[in-house]
């Protein structure tokens, strides 16, 4: 029972094991539409690594995604900034077009035309610094990263961020031109039972062969002034499933 709300049954599964050959089963028998439809209906339920796995895909679905800007809240080093708005909440009357899977920068034939308001999804294993990104066509252009979580904290590198430009250079035509004066905000995503975080995450300096020590100090202080950072803590509770993916 939720609140005033009608009691409902739910069948948990009491081995773990049984939970995951269940969930694996599941997800190679259905749809990826349907499987991330029932993964938002039992969102409180489902394992941590099924949210991490099919979380950048939910925000295609519009409930989802509202509940995600109606619970997004800034990490702001206190005393630091003024206040910032999200752009995810700023233009919370704009949708994502579509999803776009993005395969290892080193497969890619040629960079491609960036697209606002298109969720782009990086299938490749260890990704630097963020599971999805997506760009608003705001007065600066602003990069939103996705980051799914559970833990309380996930600090990064210079190096790691070093990386992800990398990636984003090798993905989209003149990202060089483009990237110039564009605003960076990146929104930890996290289920509403999870340890929560609540500070700005740190980027800490780590020494690289790739990266000169000049670069590494203007990475770092780029990460602390320039970088916002959010979270939205979201359960089932948050949001009325409708129709499906």
């Amino acid at each position: 029972r939720r609140g005033n709300s009608i009691e409902l049954s739910l069948n948990v599964l009491v081995s773990p094991h049984l939970e995951r050959e269940t969930l694996s089963r599941l997800e190679d028998k259905m749809k990826q539409s349907d499987f991330i439809f029932l993964v938002l209906r039992f969102w409180d339920y489902v394992p941590p690594y099924i949210i991490e796995k099919y979380a950048v895909s939910a925000f295609l679905n519009e409930d989802f995604l509202r509940a995600i800007r109606l619970k997004i809240e800034e990490l702001r080093p206190p005393g630091r900034r003024e206040p910032h708005s999200c752009a995810l909440k700023e233009h919370s009357d704009t949708s994502f077009t579509r999803k776009e899977v993005l395969p290892p920068p080193e497969r890619l034939s040629n960079p491609v035309a960036m697209d606002h308001w298109v969720l782009y999804e990086p299938k490749v294993q260890n990704f630097p610094l963020v599971d999805g990104f997506f760009f608003v066509d705001s007065n600066p252009m602003t990069l939103v990263g996705l980051r799914m979580t559970t833990a309380g904290e996930h600090r990064t590198t210079t190096s790691t961020v070093r990386q992800f430009t990398e990636c984003l250079a090798a993905y989209f035509n003149g990202w060089e031109e483009l990237s110039r004066d564009m605003s960076w905000e990146i929104i930890y995503v996290q289920h509403a039972g999870s340890t929560p975080i609540n500070e700005q995450q740190r980027c800490d300096v780590v020494n690289s062969d790739n990266v000169s020590r000049a670069e590494n100090r203007e990475i770092a202080a780029f990460w602390e002034e320039e970088v916002r950072q959010y979270i939205a803590a979201v359960s089932s509770g948050g949001f009325m499933m409708g129709e499906a993916l």
